[in-house]
């Protein structure tokens, strides 16, 4: 795999589909001002608009840690949300994680893992493997899934379980994940633009210098991890350090399916489910989805 040159992450580049919906997201809404993370959950509360799951899920209390498990199936995904590692819940996927749950036929377990700056690198991650351990116990095969911050904390778990020798993880399923707290990208990007990554960074790694297990971009050795499918967006921040890691995890032996959808910035189909990349995207996530859970 060859990494995607760099490109100028201007409105005629975007699918014209995606250009509405970028209107609800954090990027238009920030001050010129230095940002924080009290200012951007701030915006985000304002802007957040919740959608309600067709059918409630079970909540399981893990100690302090909160399981919301949606379906019955044998088999589970273990979904980790995204938002920087300091925004967002596992409830506020709850229609998400509803709908996918039915159309595999599978369970979908979301892990409301502890938020920095509040709670700091690894303890998401290790609320995470928490997570991971109680499904392994009760699931026949177990797909771990996440997107953006929550596609790290799924790349890192997947490091950190095959170093520990904790439990089989069937497949990874890594939707613009974010990986390496070294990206340097356009400042002007849609949805998630570097003066964001730089508050999402600070707070999870709280001043202290990142791991592979922080920045999975970091790990010098992929070798051992499970099969995997990565995709990303053309105009995303993490594009380029999503190419790599798929590129790496191929030349470490690791089973990788990639795609990067052209025209498409971060979270797509969440802002636009209905454009017609979205709807791709979603369709083929889910059929890899299906045969890894199926295996």
């Amino acid at each position: 795999m060859t990494p995607f040159p760099k490109v100028d992450p201007s409105v005629p580049m975007i699918d014209p589909e995606l250009v509405a919906g970028i209107a609800g997201t954090l990027t238009p809404h920030l001050p010129s001002t230095p940002l924080d993370v009290a200012s951007v959950r701030a915006i985000d509360d304002r802007l957040r608009v919740e959608v309600a799951a067709a059918v409630a899920p079970r909540v399981v209390a893990l100690d302090d840690l909160e399981l919301r498990v949606h379906g019955t199936g044998s088999a589970c995904v273990l979904w980790i949300h995204g938002g920087g590692m300091f925004l967002g819940t596992a409830a506020g996927d709850d229609a998400f994680c509803c709908d996918l749950a039915a159309s595999l036929g599978a369970s979908v377990v979301a892990v409301d893992y502890r938020l920095a700056p509040e709670h700091p690198h690894p303890a998401p991650l290790h609320d995470c493997r928490a997570a991971l351990e109680w499904c392994a116990e009760r699931f026949t095969r177990v797909v771990v899934a996440g997107g953006s911050a929550g596609g790290g904390l799924a790349a890192a778990l997947c490091l950190l379980t095959r170093d520990e020798g904790g439990p089989a993880i069937a497949a990874a399923h890594l939707y613009y994940p974010m990986l390496d707290d070294r990206t340097a990208g356009p400042a002007d990007v849609p949805v998630w633009n570097q003066r964001l990554a730089d508050v999402a960074w600070n707070a999870y790694l709280d001043g202290r210098p990142a791991d592979a297990y922080a920045a999975p971009a970091r790990a010098t050795d992929l070798t051992g991890l499970p099969p995997t499918y990565l995709d990303t967006a053309e105009l995303d921040l993490f594009r380029d350090e999503d190419v790599t890691y798929a590129a790496r995890l191929e030349a470490a032996g690791v089973e990788v399916r990639f795609e990067c959808w052209p025209g498409a910035v971060h979270a797509f189909e969440r802002i636009a489910p209905d454009a017609a990349v979205s709807r791709a995207a979603v369709e083929r996530r889910r059929n890899a989805l299906a045969r890894d859970l199926s295996w």
